[in-house]
Order: C-alpha cells, then sequence, then structure tokens
C-alpha cells in the first residue's frame, strides 16, 4: 500500500491546484488508507485539511515543505540568502506538531527573505517528534547532487540523519525528469552507505494529469505571465499528479522497500487532537480577594443600580439568570476583558459601540460594555450566549477607525505582544476575478473579459458561479460561445474560480492568549510585512480550535462623529455624550424622512434613502426594522409594513396572542428574536430551546427542522392552538427564517 507523504492543495497559494474535498474522494477510490500534507511554507490548510480526512476515513498526516536558508536565517544578502533548500517535515505526534508550529511561525516571523526561511539550528532545535524527508530536486542533498557534488551531499546527508536518527528517510521521486535519473543514482547510492531508508513520493501539485495545465495557469496569474510568454513557468511533465498506488508500485517495482516505507511512516503518526478546550485571557486587574466572578456580580449589580435606579423584581431575575449561565460557562473573564476595552476607549476619548446579539445582555449593559437596554428593546440574552448550546460569545467592538490602533496597542501593553495576534483571511479567486485573470493570461481581448466580468451578479458579496450566468444569461452565454478562445476561457474558469489566492489580515478581528499564540495555532508577519503579525488560521478555524476572538471594528463614520462632537465643543461649549443622547428628537426625524442622509451610517445608499421616504420613520424601532429589512429577501416586504403603518392594510399576526410580539413591526416578520419568542409563546419552547429552533431555521438544516415540526405542532396544540394555522404559521416562519436579521444588531 502507497501513501502520499508529499503534497500541495490550493493552501500552498496559485501554486497547487488541489482542493481538499475532492482529493479526499480520489483517495478514499484508490484505496487509500492516509494522505500528508506538505504546502509550501506555510500550515494554512492543516485543520481543513484534518477535518476533511477524518470524515472520509482517512488517516491525517500534518506536514510542511520548509525553506532550508543556506546559512543564518538572520543573514539576507541578495545573491545568496534568496536561494534556499526544501524540506519536508511530517508531525508523527503533537510534541511534532507544535514544532513544526514554531518552525514554520518561526521561518516567517524572523527568517522572511523572499521566502519564509528557517536555518539549520532552528530545525535541530524544533526537531522532536518531526519526520523529515529529503524532498525534491530543490533539497539539501539534491541539489549537490545534482551539481556533481556527492561528497557535499553525502555530508549534509550525515547532518541531517545525525539530528532526526531514525525520522529520517531519503526522497526519491519518479516525474519524468531527465535530471531525476541523475540525482536518484545518488540517492540511491547515499541511502545505501549510510543505511538510510527510502521513501517514495509523488510531489502532487494537480488532482489528475490533466491539469497540469490549471498548474501552469495558476503560474501565470501569480507571475504576471502570459500563455505565450517563454520566460513563463512550465511544468516539466504531467507527472505530478495524485497518483494511485498501483501507478506507484509500478514506478518503484524495483525498489519496492520505497513504497512499504510510505507505510512504515503511517504507521508511526499518532492520531492526536490538535484543537484545545477553550483559550482566552484573563482579566488581569481583579481587585485583591476577588475572583472574576465576584468583581463581575459586583460592577453589575452596581450598574444596574445606576442605570435603572430601582432594581424591580423582574431585572433582579434576569440579572441572576444572565450571571449564572455566564459564570457557569466561565465567561466572567471574558466579559471584563471586554469591558476593559470598551472603558479603556471612553476614557481616552475613542468614539466607540457596540453591535451584534451582545447587546441582548441585560449584564452586558449594566457594566457600560452596551449602550443599548435590552429589555425595552425585546432584546433576549439567550441570543447572544444560549444555555443550550455551546458556542462562544461574540461581543463587535466598533471604534473609529484612525484610531483603531490605540485599542490594539493598549491591547499588547497589557496581555503582550507575542499574546496578541491579528487574524488572517484567504481571499478566493472569484468568478469576475477569474474571467480577468484568465483572460489575461489566454490572451483575450480585454473589451470582451471585461464586458464577462461586469455582467457577473454580485450576491451577498460573492460572484454567482459560471454556469449560473451561462443558463441564465443569454447575452453572456453568446459571447463564451463565440469563439474557441472563450470556449477555453470559460473551462478554465470553471476549474479555477473559488481557489485560494492570497491570505491578508482580517478587517477587525484579533485573537489574544494567556500565552504566546504561537503555542495554539502558527502565525506569520501580517499581510502589510509589518504590525504584530497574524494567525495562519482563518477564523472558523480558530474557533474550532478554541480560540476565542474580539473583534475592533475600525469605522470611518466613527471618526465623523468624534470628530463633530468636538467641534461642537469648541464652537457652542456643548458637552455631547453618544452614550446618553435624546432618542425622540423630531427635528433629526423630520431630516431623516426627507432623505437628507448621504453619510449617515447604513442609510446613505439610494436604495435606502427610497425607502426612508416610503416609510416615513418617526422613532429608533422604524429605522431598526429598516436596517434589518433593506436586504434582498426582506426588502420586498417593506411596502406591507409600510401599507399596515399607515392603515391601508391589517396586520397578519395569525394567532392574538401573537400581537404583543409583532405588532411593533405592524406583524411583519423580520427578526430572529420574534422567530424565538413565537416558538416559545405558541409551542412552550424554552428561550434556549428556541435560538437552536431558530438556527435551524436560518441554515436550512432540514433534518433538525424535520424533527422539529412535530414537536413545534404539538407544543401548540397542547396550549390549545388551531392545528392548521400553526401550519400556517411554522411555515411562514420557514420562510421569514431564511433571511430572518438579528434584532439586536439592527437596534446598536
Amino acid at each position: 500500500m502507497f501513501t502520499h507523504l508529499h503534497l500541495h492543495t490550493e493552501y500552498s497559494l496559485l501554486d497547487a491546484t488541489i482542493r481538499l474535498p475532492q482529493l479526499a474522494k480520489k483517495l478514499s477510490e484508490s484505496g487509500m488508507n492516509a494522505c500528508a500534507l506538505t504546502d509550501h511554507g506555510n500550515m494554512y490548510g492543516a485543520l481543513k485539511f484534518r477535518n476533511v480526512m477524518k470524515e472520509a476515513g482517512l488517516k491525517p498526516i500534518l506536514g510542511c515543505e520548509v525553506y532550508i536558508a543556506p546559512r543564518s536565517m538572520e543573514q539576507k544578502d541578495f545573491g545568496i540568502d534568496n536561494k534556499y533548500f526544501h524540506l519536508v517535515l511530517l508531525a508523527k505526534n503533537l510534541v511534532g506538531y507544535k514544532n513544526l508550529v514554531k518552525i514554520v511561525s518561526v521561518a516567517h516571523m524572523e527568517g522572511f527573505y523572499y521566502k519564509p526561511r528557517i536555518d539549520f539550528e532552528t530545525l535541530s532545535k524544533y526537531s522532536e517528534g518531526l519526520i523529515a524527508l529529503s524532498a525534491c530536486l530543490a533539497g539539501p542533498i539534491s541539489t549537490p547532487l545534482l551539481e556533481g557534488k556527492y561528497e557535499k551531499a553525502l555530508e549534509v546527508a550525515k547532518q541531517y540523519s545525525e539530528t532526526f536518527k531514525d525520522n529520517f528517510y531519503i526522497e526519491i521521486q519518479r516525474n519524468g525528469m531527465e535530471e531525476l535519473e541523475k540525482v536518484n543514482e545518488g540517492l540511491i547510492k547515499i541511502s545505501q552507505k549510510l543505511k538510510l531508508p527510502l521513501v517514495a513520493t509523488c510531489d502532487s501539485h494537480y488532482l489528475n494529469r490533466e491539469d497540469a495545465e490549471i498548474q501552469e495557469i495558476l503560474w501565470c496569474i501569480n507571475d504576471g505571465k502570459t500563455w505565450d510568454d517563454p520566460t513563463r513557468r512550465r511544468m516539466p511533465t504531467n507527472e505530478f499528479y495524485v497518483k494511485t498506488p498501483s501507478e506507484m508500485e509500478e514506478l518503484f517495482k524495483d525498489i519496492p522497500e520505497a513504497i512499504e516505507n510510505t507505510q512504515v511512516i503511517t504507521s508511526q503518526i499518532e492520531d492526536f487532537d490538535i484543537t484545545f478546550e477553550r483559550v482566552e485571557p484573563h482579566f488581569i486587574d481583579l481587585p485583591a480577594n476577588k475572583t472574576s466572578e465576584q468583581y463581575l456580580k459586583e460592577l453589575t449589580i452596581e450598574g444596574a443600580k445606576k442605570k435603572y435606579g430601582k432594581v424591580t423584581k423582574q431585572l433582579k431575575e434576569r440579572i441572576e439568570y444572565e450571571l449564572e449561565i455566564i459564570n457557569s460557562k466561565m465567561y466572567n473573564d471574558y466579559f471584563l476583558v471586554v469591558r476593559d476595552f470598551v472603558l479603556f476607549c471612553k476614557d481616552n476619548g475613542i468614539v466607540v459601540g457596540m453591535r451584534g446579539s451582545g447587546c441582548g445582555s441585560v449584564v452586558a449593559y449594566c457594566v457600560d460594555i452596551t449602550s443599548i437596554e435590552p429589555i425595552s428593546w425585546e432584546l433576549y440574552f439567550e441570543r447572544f450566549l444560549n444555555p443550550e448550546r455551546d458556542s462562544p460569545p461574540d461581543f463587535d467592538i466598533d471604534i473609529a477607525d484612525e484610531r483603531r490602533d490605540e485599542l490594539l496597542q493598549y491591547t499588547i501593553g497589557k496581555y503582550g505582544l507575542e499574546n496578541v495576534k491579528q487574524i488572517g483571511t484567504f481571499s478566493k479567486l472569484q468568478t469576475r476575478q477569474a474571467i480577468k485573470d484568465v483572460g489575461r493570461v489566454l490572451g483575450v481581448e480585454l473589451t470582451v473579459t471585461d464586458k464577462l466580468a461586469k455582467m457577473v451578479e454580485i450576491l451577498f458579496g460573492r460572484s454567482r458561479d459560471l454556469d449560473y450566468m451561462i443558463e441564465h444569461n443569454p447575452e453572456f452565454r453568446e459571447i463564451i460561445n463565440s469563439s474557441e478562445t472563450t470556449k477555453r476561457l470559460s473551462e478554465i474558469v470553471r476549474k479555477v474560480a473559488g481557489i485560494c489566492r492570497g491570505i491578508s489580515t482580517h478587517a477587525c478581528g484579533i485573537i489574544v492568549t494567556p500565552d504566546p499564540v504561537v503555542n495554539y495555532c502558527p502565525i506569520q508577519r501580517d499581510a502589510h510585512g509589518g504590525g504584530i503579525g497574524m494567525t495562519q488560521f482563518e477564523m472558523t478555524d480558530l474557533e474550532y480550535v478554541g480560540l476565542m476572538k474580539f473583534d475592533f471594528l475600525g469605522l470611518r463614520n466613527l471618526n465623523v462623529i468624534g470628530e463633530a462632537v468636538k467641534k461642537i465643543e469648541i464652537s457652542k461649549g456643548i458637552t455631547i455624550d453618544l452614550h446618553n443622547i435624546e432618542q425622540h428628537d423630531q427635528k433629526t426625524f423630520e431630516l431623516i424622512r426627507s432623505g437628507h442622509t448621504v453619510g449617515v451610517f447604513q442609510l446613505e445608499s439610494e436604495g435606502m434613502r427610497r425607502s426612508i421616504k416610503s416609510l416615513k420613520p418617526d422613532s429608533l424601532e422604524d429605522i431598526c426594522y429598516l436596517l434589518a429589512a433593506y436586504r434582498p429577501g426582506p426588502m420586498q416586504y417593506i411596502s406591507e409594513y409600510v401599507d399596515v403603518k399607515n392603515g391601508k392594510l391589517e396586520p397578519d399576526y395569525i394567532f392574538p396572542e401573537l400581537e404583543p410580539v409583532l405588532s411593533i413591526i405592524y406583524g411583519v416578520i423580520t427578526y430572529q428574536e420574534q422567530v424565538m419568542k413565537i416558538a416559545q409563546v405558541i409551542a412552550g419552547y424554552t428561550l434556549g430551546a428556541a435560538d437552536l429552533l431558530r438556527r435551524a431555521m436560518g441554515k436550512k438544516k432540514m433534518e433538525i427542522m424535520d424533527k422539529e415540526k412535530p414537536k413545534f405542532l404539538a407544543g401548540a396544540k397542547k396550549n390549545g392552538f388551531d392545528v392548521k394555522e400553526t401550519e400556517r404559521l411554522w411555515n411562514k416562519l420557514i420562510q421569514f427564517a431564511n433571511y430572518g436579521f438579528n434584532k439586536a444588531h439592527s437596534a446598536s
């Protein structure tokens, strides 16, 4: 049995075409039991690869093809240090994985010079738990062999075998390259002389033989070359695909041990977990002799008295309920840390606000994290932190764009540079860009590619795929079919659209950990080459691993508001507290109703201004509704809202019991919170269970919805509601839950 131990995926960023689901499918169909991931110089895809392989019943082997500097990685002289060797490293166990993470991170943070490099000293320091393969023609042993320097190659092989002991293998490839024949002779000779095991690899960059062309297209996109350019990079052969075990066994039938050793290595790979229970910073400013639980409770009670005056029984119960859940889920420190960030901004005159489901928390309101009073706005804590669902809370901190770095530096000063990193995010080659890029490579006329690209529809920030456009747009289809060149363009765009193109810094997300971030995930310099560095895992992967993120979203609008507040104070002597402003000022609503809202956050687009003139908002609830409804889907119901508001149409509550829930938005179900409340009122759900139902509806999880429907109908029947009308309500909920909006986000 053969296992691929040297393989690149799309996470090698325009240097490989393999996508993980298709890889898993081919491996399974070929009868293989494991596979390694060895992308060039990074671990971007490590977690996704691990999960996809495990789902397919395959053993994932986490690795990386690293770059070895010719001298110290601190030396960066052009002509010497921009040359480097390749080495394949595989994590044998958890210790090896952690060492691999450190090696890759050091290469990016300290050794970067054209490529993320490490030196032999660093490699030796972190060699425990790693299996090393001597790599391709660019490897430290193959390179001198290619130059005819056998003794040098022998010396290097000894050096690596002394470092990795029994975990060092001489890698041998047969990809049809003439140079390999000469090098392979030397590799076999060194293997025999030093008694080092041989291992066969394929150095796969694409899935199937015919995908070699796509590999070269990606190189052209990356290098800014055209297909006809004689200087463009070319694959030396079309043999760098994911070969089947039988193909590899045939290639190496004269040295079967090279195939057998792939299984020897695979058998040594332990099944280790790379996730953590939960990783978050500890609040470091606790008063003496107080726990975070005690301190948060104390601040909440003080804040409740200040904000509400009289603490009613209802309020007391809500606070106790929230604090109990926060404590049981151990998020006391998280609340205190976020509060500290917000207070820093307020104390330093930085305009700050909080959006998102966190505004449904009374505790957050009492301790000055949020400014929205959740009870009067009918916002639910369970939408933010559900006792029946294990998912982390998420506060979105909006901050004046030009002062975001001050908050970032404050965080670094408090928790340490090594413990604070920005979050990486991957850009994909979407259809529009793929048409432009591939068109340029193929030499398609710019006017043609521009026209095609502009015709591609955008839905929720993403391009429609090529086949959708061909099916639904006759003019698009006609252009594609107009020549052999445009037909070829379409064939290639189908294959490259959606592939990872690059990595950049997430607009707002940061990670704060109690000890260095590199202990939990690989890191690298941020996308601009400076700054504090960023994670190699994207946000969803970080959450899966167990790291808590914080969102510092810089908004230009808040710069303007901050400047306006300053100028009013200087010119009028009036100090404005943005967190305590008049909410019913009719002159303000008159201005909004006029549609003169250019420059007003989220109210400035032409379409929104038309909706404002139609709806004529006279309350914050109206504006809250518009912010939630002005999106594809619910937008079509704005006219119904307007007609009911103006008395031209009767609201459809279905049941009188839902009037208190829906009257504020004239019977037009819009918010996720309303779906939750309806499930509670009609079918007797807890708000926690209702939130799970809301999530299943919103994500169209039919298997969950099919289970929930009988429960919903039974609960409604038990509470005395008509079965047919309940069916109608259920269908209405299904319809609206597809695009239901978080009211806490809209209100804030």
